[in-house]
Formats: structure tokens, C-alpha cells, sequence
């Protein structure tokens, strides 16, 4: 076996280990907050900050809004173009039915679609870009995206790599809008 067969065999067990107590009622109470770090959730929560922050004339508010909207959209292309390129069954799949695959060539099929975490990735983006313009909010936002991601592996939703990997998406997301975005003068002719 290779580094990366080893890699993977380590993760799937890790995966299965984590996912045995999926039907336990704090798991999946755990699994349905874990929504909240879904692509609509996130985007609904960016265009409320960004129209508060137009209706209120607050230009910081307001452009916090643009780059919170930004971040998980890039976020969101982003690992949906990995999922077009990668099949890997969900842990749910092969503990209910025995059934686990991975490989190049992605999937339509959801249950075919765990790598990398999307839930994980437009969280993330989301609470670096929010902890940018308020880094009080930074140690919350962290700790909200752990639990997300602890979440999604507890529930069967996603193998640990895919919420490591969907974590770096969210933070190169992010960064990427950040650059994109730095020293621009977003919405200008609000007041400050």
C-alpha cells in the first residue's frame, strides 16, 4: 500500500469509528445545526449583513456584506468544481449498505459526492472573511466551523479528509476574495 492507500484506509476507519453513533439523538441534533454552515444559509446570512449595512448608510457593514457574499460563492464554485472531479461515497453509504469507492471522474449522485466538504468550506470562508473586518469575531467563528465539521463526520456525512479538505478551499476562498477585494472602495459612497 501506498502513502496515500494508507492515508485514505486511516481516514475511512477514523470515519467509521466517529459515524457509529450517528443515530444517537445529540448527533443528529448536532447534524441539523451543522445546516447552518450550508451554501443557502450562508449566502442569505452575507445578503442580510450587506442590505442591514445598506439600509443603516454603514459603509463597513455594507462592504463586509459584499466579501462575506463573494467568499462563499468562491468557496462554493470552488468545491463544487473539485466534487465534478471527485468520487468518493459518503460514510453513511458504507456503513448502511457496505459500499465504499473513490476515484478521479466525480459523480451525480450525492451519496457519490462527499470530497471535500461543502458545509465546511462556505463556513469557513464565511467566518475568516467576517473575522477580517471584526477579529473579536474570529475564536467564535472558529469554534462554530469545528463544530460544523465534527458534525458532518458524526452524522456520516463526510470522511475527516473532506473536512480538512473542504477547510482549505474555505480559507484559499477566502483569501483569494480578500486579495481581490484589498483596497478597493466597495461601496464608497456610503458614509463610514
Amino acid at each position: 500500500m501506498n502513502n496515500i492507500q494508507n492515508l485514505e484506509a486511516a481516514d475511512v476507519a477514523l470515519g467509521k469509528k466517529i459515524a457509529r453513533r450517528r443515530d444517537e439523538p445529540a448527533i443528529k441534533a448536532a447534524g441539523e445545526a451543522s445546516k447552518l454552515g450550508d451554501q443557502e444559509p450562508l449566502y442569505a446570512l452575507s445578503a442580510g449583513i450587506l442590505v442591514c449595512g445598506l439600509a443603516m448608510r454603514d459603509r463597513r457593514l455594507g462592504e463586509m456584506g459584499v466579501k462575506l457574499l463573494l467568499a462563499v460563492a468562491v468557496a462554493d464554485a470552488a468545491k463544487n468544481g473539485i466534487k465534478r472531479c471527485v468520487k468518493r461515497t459518503r460514510p453513511h453509504v458504507l456503513l448502511e449498505e457496505g459500499r465504499y469507492e473513490s476515484g478521479a471522474g466525480g459523480s451525480e449522485e450525492k451519496p457519490e459526492q462527499s470530497f471535500p466538504s461543502g458545509h465546511m468550506a462556505g463556513s469557513v470562508a464565511f467566518g475568516r472573511a467576517l473575522s477580517r473586518t471584526y477579529p473579536a469575531a474570529g475564536a467564535v467563528c472558529g469554534a462554530a466551523s469545528l463544530g460544523i465539521g465534527w458534525s458532518r463526520i458524526a452524522k456520516g456525512s463526510h470522511w475527516p479528509l473532506d473536512i480538512l479538505a473542504g477547510a482549505i478551499v474555505g480559507l484559499a476562498a477566502e483569501a483569494l476574495t480578500h486579495c481581490l477585494l484589498r483596497g478597493r472602495n466597495l461601496l464608497g459612497w456610503l458614509k463610514r
